[in-house]
């Protein structure tokens, strides 16, 4: 089981093209000092993807996703508090979505090592509204389960499931979100259009979720 907890900002980048973002990032929260900031305060992890293109994915060209592994909410927030920071996210993004989360208690989860040579990395992203946390989850572990033969075969590496971890004051209704990490882009393309495999998981959420593909975004980002 990971640590702490799990960050996901996803965003309309300012900048005219992916590589001019690119450039941005690392020169502000890539830089050194930017890393040793998100360091101290307890960023393990920090990941960038790009859209892949997909029928059934809302995520377009133009937007990026980042991902990140925290020892904690306190040292995540107290980060994101900082003006230098805020000041940062202005010149990176027209409009972005940073949510927090936490790992969903008692998920089929698993991580399963890559073949060798299988070095391209993707995510496969549902988020989605529930009623119930327990109810949702035991939906995914049943159809999850089922799956994992199938899956593992077309490329699935991990797999792991998370609820929106909301702060004080802030009633907005639960959401689950199941993250995917694949080595073969063709395989998840095809494991998502399979009928037979995505139907075990309706009932799951109360309204249609928001399924997105990702690619690792190319060129050298800053990442740890």
């Amino acid at each position: 089981m990971n640590p702490g907890v799990f960050l996901t900002v996803r965003g309309k980048f300012l900048a005219p093209t992916l590589e001019a973002c690119r450039v941005i990032h690392n020169d502000t929260a890539g830089s050194v000092p930017g890393i040793a900031a998100a360091r101290a305060l307890g960023d393990l992890s920090h990941k960038v993807y790009s859209p892949l293109p997909s029928p059934a994915s809302s995520a377009k060209t133009g937007e990026v996703l980042f991902i990140d592994w925290w020892q904690d909410a306190k040292g995540l927030m107290d980060f994101f508090a900082n003006e230098n920071v805020q000041m940062q996210g202005t010149k990176l993004f027209t409009s972005r979505d940073a949510t927090v989360w936490m790992a969903a208690k008692g998920a089929f989860a698993w991580s399963l090592p890559s073949a060798a040579g299988k070095n391209e990395r993707f995510v496969g992203m549902v988020r989605g509204p529930i009623a119930s946390p327990d109810h949702a989850i035991e939906i995914f572990r049943a159809a999850d389960q089922k799956a994992q033969r199938v899956a593992r075969a077309r490329g699935l590496l991990s797999h792991e499931l998370f609820i929106k971890l909301n702060p004080p004051g802030d009633s907005s209704p639960l959401e689950l979100l199941g993250v995917d990490v694949w080595c073969d882009g063709k395989g998840m393309a095809e494991h998502y259009s399979d009928p037979n495999e995505m139907k075990a998981l309706a009932g799951a959420f109360t309204a249609a979720p928001d399924a997105t593909t990702w690619q690792q975004a190319p060129g050298q980002w800053s990442e740890w």
